[in-house]
């Protein structure tokens, strides 16, 4: 028994080893619980806050950060949840775009939700509303919803207040901003500055690309990166809290342009629309509400970096300052005000705390104005201006490379190297013409613009290149990805500045005589003080209006009595050309010194304070829309309007007339260019830019006269007042026709330029070959293709006319829109003007008698290559685009879009070449007229082409 007792205590001290082995394997306690213990916790899923902030910088601000090596922890308190954020971006360093916003026109609006063990970072949708705590309310939060960018890993969730802990990095050192470039590479990217405020936080990083995206270096070499295995640019991220307590939201009114907020309310009672249209300013409001004269609460203060050059700054502050004239008015007493940055002074452009203006250096010539506005109130809270220094540069260096002597500011310095960046020339045949139908614009935008005017299909070349290569492949992804979110393209006054200074640069070299190579300092300061006017305008709310430069006629531009104290413009808003007079005119200002009538409308309607019924007191100041001055016309109105006044770089209320002022002031350039501009043991290069810049005028004046065939002057009144105009009036038959034959006399004759073979043997280009020269020397481009450029000038009436059914549409309609008596313009007078001016020579030819002396005919190369140009036109109308096949007439290049033209317009354009082709058949077989060779081998194949065309069949549905 005792051997037994034994055997089973021995089993039994066996098994409970057997079973502490088992415990301490499976990693529990081997003593066994008592039943009066509670059950052990389970391990935290998150860090330790102490722990993993222990070793880290502390930032304190809207949220608390902690930053250790590459991670930026950032507290996301209970408070903070379901809370939104305006999320403003931009470029501070990098690709040649600093300062450039990415967000323009629809800021981002962020919150942060807990699901779980993440966090997610939350795109508001605020474009859709209705009346809170309705069931309208409802349905439109199950129909619209939020975009969830992120979902974040919790880092630790004891932080201080009961916040959970994130890492930044997850957000920002990725392509959060959504830039069109790939392959971010994390490894190669940092924190460059973070910066913590109690409203918002201020955060910069340096991050490096390199997966393309970027494009290729231009042939040029000059794409403003190095390698693009490695594009670095540092991004600015803006976090700031929504304050929305006691601002009062304005609304916008179409006959004031203002930026503005908008959002469809599903609870509108507004019969026309379900969108409301707040306007973007900043809260500005009186110190004393009671006082006529008050300051304001808080100013509007534009900090200047200290970069701008001393010679430069009573320009940069007097522009600022000009818009305190306007807050005057409306009772603000130094509205505005400006501080210039000392050594003291530290902050980022991009911080929202500070209103700025930064003095920039890139390849290009610009100025942008970057405002940020709260997208459910429309309140400002932030409006940057930069200022590309290229302005300035580009304008003393082509004035001085021009007239052949170096400014006594360059102290000495050779520049010889800089002068490849003043030769390059684009494609551009008119500046006026490229801008009004959105050359340099995203694709997207220019589809939605006039589908009468010239583009690829036309032209058979590429589209004009408005911006530097340089600037254009990730300048131009940016503003198409802002399109594509149905924001505003970025300001383009800058795109033909550079033509409009090297124009002044050559017209004024030849009345000095090129003495010493200054340009005049007047010239400068008003320029600079425009421009900054103007991009001030922005920062403060308005928007373009192209139809301000008409305010005045041509005879008072140079009255400075008018234009300093009214404006040369009626608004700074305006894209204005460089005001240069005739020879032997009084030199007036070179641009406006003053804020126009509109200028002071428009900020009296966003700014003016309103104690009483706010609606009906705006509805009083925009019902002042008819006065003269305050004419507004916008970005919309000159891609799709077809007003003859609404236009980028021109002048005067008559644009017919300044297109004659400027093809005379270009005849009297040229005349002895060549003796102005280049002084012995100089370059001929200088040549190029000086005349290519000549022939653009050319072609700015085809492309004015010809947008009054069919032209419509529009309006924005409103109904009533002794003044309003009607929303659409047809320029009178009168007008239509002065412009058709300054188009027949001016543009469609064999020498629109002046042709002098000895200024074009000396037109040539500098012959470097390293990146970033100009190569077009070795791409054939040493000297200027004549008669490319005269056919690309006179194929801009052409293409208007004849190019697509759009202008005979136009002018179809307007004979409906006038009375009986107006004799308005017709189609039959349009194609009779055009046949008439290019085969003159034929038509005016008697027939043969005995006895006749022979007459000799000689078509020039500009003749025969515009009756081609003409013919392709009419046969694409009558036939189609595909009409000649591959027929010899088919290189004229320029097709049609296809679509089908008026009935009348096909039956007039197979009339003409029944007539066209009688003429030819008609000189052919006169024998008293002596035909040259070319000129008859033009004739005969016109003729047996002409003959196929008329013997061909209309296909089915094309009467």
């Amino acid at each position: 028994m005792k051997a037994l007792r034994l055997v089973e205590q021995l089993t039994c001290r066996v098994a409970v080893a057997g079973a502490m082995l088992v415990a301490l394997g499976a990693g529990v306690s081997a003593v066994p619980a008592r039943a009066d213990e509670p059950t052990p916790a389970k391990p935290s899923k998150f860090k330790d806050f102490g722990e993993v902030t222990k070793e880290a910088k502390k930032i304190e601000g809207l949220f608390d950060m902690y930053q250790d090596d590459d991670h930026l922890y950032a507290v996301i308190k209970g408070g903070d949840f379901n809370q939104n954020f305006l999320a403003p971006m931009s470029i501070a360093r990098g690709v040649a775009s600093a300062g450039t916003a990415l967000n323009f026109g629809e800021q981002w609006v962020i919150s942060f939700k807990r699901v779980g063990d993440r966090v997610q970072l939350i795109r508001k949708n605020l474009r859709y509303e209705a009346p809170k705590g309705t069931p309208l309310e409802k349905a439109v939060q199950q129909n619209y919803t939020d975009s969830v960018l992120m979902a974040l890993p919790i880092v630790s969730d004891n932080a201080p207040g009961g916040g959970v802990l994130i890492d930044f990095g997850d957000i920002f050192l990725t392509n959060f901003a959504n830039l069109p470039v790939g392959g971010l590479d994390r490894s190669r990217s940092n924190w460059h500055k973070v910066k913590g405020y109690p409203n918002n936080v201020e955060l910069q990083v340096m991050v490096t690309f390199g997966g393309g995206g970027m494009g290729r270096a231009s042939m040029h070499g000059d794409s403003g990166t190095i390698d693009p295995r490695g594009v670095t640019m540092v991004l600015h991220y803006s976090l700031v809290k929504m304050n929305d307590s006691g601002y009062r939201p304005r609304m916008a009114d179409q006959r004031v342009g203002h930026f503005l907020s908008a959002t469809k309310d599903f609870g509108s009672e507004d019969p026309d629309t379900q969108f409301v249209r707040r306007i973007n300013r900043w809260r500005l409001e009186k110190a004393n509400p009671e006082a006529e004269l008050s300051s304001p609460k808080k100013q509007i203060v534009w900090w200047v970096e200290d970069t701008v050059p001393h010679e430069y700054r009573p320009y940069v502050e007097e522009g600022i300052l000009e818009w305190n004239k306007a807050f005057e008015k409306i009772g603000f007493r130094n509205a505005i005000s400006v501080r210039w940055q000392n050594e003291r002074d530290e902050f980022d452009p991009e911080d929202v705390n500070y209103c700025t203006f930064r003095w920039i250096t890139t390849p290009m010539t610009f100025a942008m104005s970057n405002l940020r506005s709260n997208p459910i109130t429309g309140e400002m809270i932030d409006g940057d201006v930069i200022f590309d220094a290229s302005w300035i540069r580009f304008w003393k260096q082509n004035h001085a490379y021009l007239v052949g002597s170096r400014g006594s500011d360059d102290g000495g310095k050779d520049d010889s190297d800089d002068d490849d960046a003043i030769v390059g020339v684009g494609e551009i045949i008119s500046p006026i013409m490229a801008a009004r139908y959105g050359y340099g614009l995203p694709a997207s935008q220019q589809r939605m613009l006039h589908n009468h005017g010239p583009n690829e299909a036309h032209s058979g070349k590429k589209s004009p290149q408005i911006v530097p290569e340089s600037f254009s492949s990730f300048q131009a992804a940016l503003n198409e990805q802002a399109a594509a979110n149905g924001c505003c393209a970025a300001c383009q006054y800058s795109n033909s500045m550079q033509d409009q200074f090297r124009m002044a640069a050559v017209a004024l070299a030849g009345r000095a005589g090129g003495k010493d190579g200054n340009p005049p300092e007047e010239l400068i300061g008003q320029v600079i003080k425009s421009i900054v006017m103007h991009e001030v305008g922005h920062s403060l709310g308005l928007r373009h209006n192209f139809r301000a430069s008409a305010m005045l006629d041509l005879d008072q531009v140079h009255d400075t009595a008018i234009t300093r104290e009214k404006g040369l413009v009626g608004s700074v808003m305006d894209y204005t050309p460089v005001n240069i007079a005739l020879d032997g005119q009084k030199q007036g200002d070179y641009a406006t010194t003053t804020l126009g009538p509109y200028d002071y409308w428009a900020i009296e309607y966003a700014y003016k304070p309103i104690s009483g019924n706010e609606k009906e007191e705006l509805k009083k100041i925009a019902a002042r829309s008819p006065e003269t001055g305050l004419e507004y016309a916008t970005d919309e109105d000159l891609y799709m309007s077809n007003d003859p006044r609404v236009n980028v770089y021109d002048l005067g209320s008559d644009t017919l007339e300044y297109a004659k002022q400027r093809i005379e002031l270009s005849n009297e350039v040229i005349k002895e260019m060549e003796k102005n501009l280049v002084k012995d043991g100089d370059s001929w290069a200088r040549l190029r830019p000086a005349f290519l810049t000549v022939l653009n005028q050319y072609g700015d004046a085809a492309f004015l006269a010809t947008q009054y065939l069919g032209g419509r002057e529009i309006s924005r009144d409103a109904r009533g007042g002794e003044k309003a105009h009607d929303p659409i009036m047809p320029i009178s038959g009168k007008k239509q026709r002065d412009a058709l034959k300054f188009i027949a006399k001016n543009i469609l004759v064999d020498e629109p330029i002046p042709m002098r073979p000895e200024l074009l043997r000396r037109v040539t280009t500098e012959h470097w070959y390293h990146w970033g020269a100009d190569m077009d020397m070795y791409a054939g481009k040493v000297g200027i293709p004549y008669y490319a450029q005269v056919e690309a000038i006179q194929n801009i009436p052409l293409a208007e006319a004849f190019g697509t059914p759009a202008r005979m549409e136009l002018i179809e309609s307007n004979e409906a829109m006038v009375d009986a008596d107006a004799k308005p313009l017709q189609t039959a007078e349009v194609f009779r003007t055009f046949t008439d001016a290019i085969w003159s020579d034929l038509k005016d030819l008697k027939k043969s008698d005995e006895g006749d002396e022979t007459t000799e005919l000689s078509l020039s190369k500009v003749r025969r290559n515009l009756q081609r140009r003409h013919l392709q036109y009419l046969v694409d109308i009558v036939l189609g685009p595909k009409g000649f096949g591959g027929s010899p007439l088919a290189f004229a290049l320029f097709t049609s879009s296809g679509q089908q033209f008026p009935a009348e317009a096909r039956s007039l354009a197979r009339q003409h070449l029944k007539e066209i082709h009688r003429a030819v058949g008609a000189t052919l077989e006169n024998e008293s007229v002596k035909l040259d060779e070319l000129s008859r081998a033009h004739l005969e194949e016109i003729n047996d082409q002409l003959q196929k065309v008329l013997d061909a069949k209309i296909e089915a549905g094309g009467v």
